[in-house]
């Protein structure tokens, strides 16, 4: 085993992505070569020949790996011993007779002694080549070299066995030492160079070794995590497994998610080679990468001021830069900009260091320019905003503070936000220090820093609250803890509920975290526009224009916005911005996309109202790709008096009709609405539901059902407005009184503001009324693969067929997939799971994850979802056996 490699055992258990390479080995098998593979530590060169040599020895090649060691002895350059011990592990596959004397021979002359004189060495180089010539006198013998660039000498070491006529591979680090890859390349009849996995086949790998499928969202944190090292696979192991080992996955619904997603919070073990490269270069290499990543520009002259602020000599921290751009542990651009291209390295290093010592370098380094008087203002800025607490408070710091974060706000707002609340913790108390807290409050809602707003009302409540400020700091507090998905801390609470104004933004939190009922787009008006102001700084504008609430999808950053104007920056990350994305993916029609951020959303906090919206878009997801268990699984996450009566309804009669039960679905689904109208004057998911009832009717032939779902969206159009509204309103008056005019109007208001799935149907009902359908139906029926909505791929071809329309057809299955697979297929559609499936094909377990496996690398799929999917939208070449309807 290499020892380079020892810390990713996985590795060697599993081989996916190379088997172009491994392929195109072919021609060299057998024959007298010498073929050198690179790759940088961790790459899987190991892997690779172990693959080499299990695919070699089944075609009749004797291969024997030769190992070599850096504690091997200095004199056997010629690597005699291994390969005299080498043969006699494996002598029964010889003809022991013919090779006991050569064997006898090489062992004579595997002597130190020997070895200093040159007739000796000769002698012994001779022998070994008459071994390796009788060990292949009968069939091809490869040699294989793990590590060569570990041999005192890598050529002599594999000399004899080329020379011999074997075929002779061997692995070396790209960046090895000395020059002598350099020189087996130089020699080499072939090179080989390992670059990165692909990310499909890092899924595929980490899928082979965890114990439960990954969600979606987690090769990409770990991609941007690990930047260069993304596609390495020893460096995605081994971060893996430090993950699983601190906890760091959580199982929702049996699929492995990350408890923090944030590609800062992810760390290279402690034990990876380019940590411990970083480690050995002392405290100098640490504190370097650690101001490095943390300061907004670093670069090469600044190393001067580095060495001289902490006391380092300049020759060593030069010599420490070197190293570690050497290596790839650090960058440096044309103009001497040095950056940390891996943020898992950094947060690697930096929790090794503490956040303590991390501030204490940034005062040292702030005192240090502060002194000297010749660094640039911004650079001196950075060091004393990142050296926080650790530099005492300092009023005379506050004018240069502002005047640079005013600097480079319009190009760089989070920037600013720092510089600006450190001029905030510098600054005497008085009005200038109120004007600058509202600064701070506004730009850091702005940029979506809701844990740094958290931490700023926090400090202010603990100094004392200004009682000018209190509904501002109240704001930002009931503001900060929806982002972050956590309640207003009781001290912070009880300080600012004595203004009235305040009590109404905090009482807004309690509600939001009560989750029982969904917070209205007034009710956030109500508690937050008061905090609106247009132009808190002569810099801020707003380019967005007007923003539209989606109220059927309970769209609650668009309600902020509406409420807040531009000082409202819309989140990216936490709670509410994993919904966002949850919501633009089930419009834009990216349904695995909606369970993946659902199950990310699961991990987020205490359960909310968009926590059930969020169920059940993924139940409706699992539902419409026939997978009813799945389906099953995210309804009973939710509650049953939840916040979306006519949200749940419209999934629970679809997953009844689609089970096959289509009269009972009917009789629910209006018994439903009757309840959910009761209970509320509108609500998310009615336009839905009553374009679902009014659809359904139409398809049993149901005319008083359909009119009466027409009738009630254009009661409640009437009453309450929305595009969604308007839209159900025109299809089910298109279907009721055959109104092509109707159905083309909503087509057009869909193709414009409408998801996915409602132009499919809309497209559907003027295909019906119109003289040419069938280009109707064709965008109907691209709009249903695209959604994987296989039930309603099934209802378009049927329809088509019946007016005499032939839908388009599918490639042969068997040119791509067995009857197995197919079978497989089909049956995951279903939502079977792999024990249910091994039962009905008479199988194992372990075959079935083999079979699955082996079609999540064909397809290209990730999990069970994206293959259903797949198939329904007749992605994969053979499609499976369609659902009954």
């Amino acid at each position: 085993m290499s020892k380079r490699e020892a810390s990713v055992p996985s590795e060697r258990k599993v081989f996916v992505g190379r088997t172009e390479e491994v392929a195109a080995f072919q021609e060299w098998m057998g024959a007298a070569a010498l073929v050198v593979v690179r790759g940088g530590g961790g790459i899987g060169k190991t892997t690779f020949l172990r693959e080499l040599e299990s695919v070699w020895a089944a075609r009749g090649v004797t291969v024997l790996p030769l190992p070599t060691t850096a504690d091997a002895p200095h004199w056997d350059v010629f690597r005699a011993q291994a390969v005299v011990d080498l043969i006699r592990d494996c002598f029964q596959e010889f003809d022991g007779a013919q090779l006991a004397g050569s064997v006898a021979a090489v062992s004579r002359l595997c002597d130190e002694a020997r070895a200093a004189s040159a007739p000796g060495t000769d002698a012994l180089f001779a022998e070994l080549v008459r071994l390796f010539k009788k060990l292949r006198a009968n069939r091809p013998v490869a040699v294989f070299v793990d590590d060569a660039d570990l041999a005192v000498d890598p050529v002599r070491a594999i000399a004899a066995a080329y020379r011999a006529g074997c075929t002779v591979v061997v692995t070396c680090r790209e960046d090895g030492t000395a020059g002598r890859p350099a020189s087996l390349s130089s020699l080499a009849d072939h090179v080989v160079n390992l670059g990165p996995l692909t990310e499909r086949s890092t899924t595929e790998l980490l899928n082979r070794v965890v114990p439960a499928p990954l969600d979606e969202a987690v090769v990409p944190a770990l991609w941007a995590a690990l930047g260069p090292l993304a596609g390495n696979p020893g460096a995605v192991l081994t971060t893996v497994e430090a993950l699983r080992r601190d906890n760091g996955f959580a199982e929702v619904l049996g699929h492995l998610c990350l408890r923090d997603p944030d590609p800062s919070a992810l760390a290279l073990p402690r034990e990876h080679e380019l940590v411990r490269h970083v480690e050995g270069l002392g405290d100098v290499g640490v504190q370097l990468m650690a101001v490095v990543s943390a300061a907004d520009r670093f670069g090469i002259d600044d190393v001067l001021d580095f060495a001289d602020a902490l006391g380092h000599d300049l020759r060593r921290c030069g010599d420490a830069v070197d190293q570690l751009v050497a290596t790839g542990a650090m960058a440096c651009d044309h103009n001497g900009r040095l950056s940390v291209p891996c943020p898992a390295l950094t947060t690697a290093l930096v929790g090794g260091l503490g956040a303590d010592r991390l501030r204490g370098i940034h005062r040292a380094l702030a005192e240090h320019l502060l002194h000297a008087g010749t660094a640039e203002l911004s650079v001196v800025t950075d060091h004393v905003a990142l050296a926080g607490a650790a530099l005492p408070a300092d009023p005379s710091l506050v004018p240069l503070l502002e005047r640079e974060a005013t600097r480079v706000a319009r190009a760089n707002q989070p920037l600013a936000a720092r510089w600006f609340r450190t001029a905030l913790r510098h600054a005497e108390p008085g009005a200038d220090r109120v004007r600058l807290l509202r600064i701070v409050l506004h730009l850091l809602l702005r940029t979506a820093q809701h844990t740094e707003l958290a931490e700023v009302v926090s400090a202010e409540v603990t100094a004392g609250v200004d009682e000018s400020c209190a509904y501002e700091l109240a704001t930002a507090a009931a503001l900060a803890s929806v982002h972050i998905g956590q309640p207003v801390p009781a001290d912070v609470h009880d300080a600012l509920a004595g203004d009235a104004r305040a009590r109404l933004a905090l009482g807004f939190a309690d509600r939001w975290f009560d989750g029982r009922e969904a917070v209205p787009a007034t009710e956030v008006a109500a508690a937050f526009a008061g905090f609106r102001v247009n132009r808190v700084l002569d810099w801020e504008h707003d380019p967005h224009g007007m923003i539209e609430v989606a109220a059927d999808l309970y769209d609650v950053t668009g309600m902020l916005k509406l409420a807040l104007g531009p000082c409202y920056g819309v989140p990216d990350s936490g709670p509410l911005g994993v919904y966002r994305e949850l919501v633009r993916q089930y419009v834009d029609g990216d349904w695995p996309g909606v369970v993946s951020s659902a199950r990310r959303l699961e991990l987020s906090g205490p359960a909310t109202a968009m926590h059930q919206v969020a169920r059940l878009l993924s139940a409706e997801v699992h539902s419409a790709c026939g997978d009813f268990r799945r389906a099953a699984s995210w309804l009973g996450l939710g509650r049953t008096d939840d916040a979306f009566p006519a949200l749940r309804a419209w999934v629970e009669v679809g997953l009844t009709y689609r089970g096959g039960e289509r009269q009972p679905a009917l009789e629910q689904g209006w018994a439903a609405y009757d309840r959910a109208t009761g209970e509320q004057e509108s609500g998310v998911g009615l336009p839905w539901l009553l374009l679902r009832l009014g659809i359904y009717e139409k398809r049993l032939d149901n005319g008083d059902g359909l009119a009466r779902a027409a009738a009630e969206a254009e009661r409640w159009y009437e009453r309450v407005g929305g595009t969604n509204l308007r839209t159900a309103k025109l299809v089910l008056r298109a279907l009721s009184e055959q109104d092509l005019a109707a159905a083309t109007a909503a087509v057009e208001l869909l193709r414009r503001r409408g998801n996915t799935v409602d132009l499919m149907l809309a497209c559907m009902a003027v295909a019906v009324l119109c003289d040419d359908p069938a280009p109707w139906y064709g965008e109907a029926l691209q709009l249903a693969k695209r959604l994987g909505e296989g039930w309603m791929d099934v209802r378009i071809k049927e329809t088509m067929r019946k007016v005499g329309l032939a839908p388009p057809r599918a490639r042969a299955a068997r040119d791509d997939f067995s009857d197995v697979e197919l079978q497989i297929i089909a049956l995951v559609q279903h939502g079977k799971t792999n024990r249910q499936i091994a039962t009905v094909l008479s199988m194992s377990e372990k075959t079935v994850e083999n079979y699955l496996t082996r079609l999540f690398v064909r397809t290209g799929c990730r999990s069970r979802l994206n293959l259903a999917t797949a198939s329904l939208q007749g992605r994969l070449a053979g499609a499976a056996p369609e659902r009954r309807s």
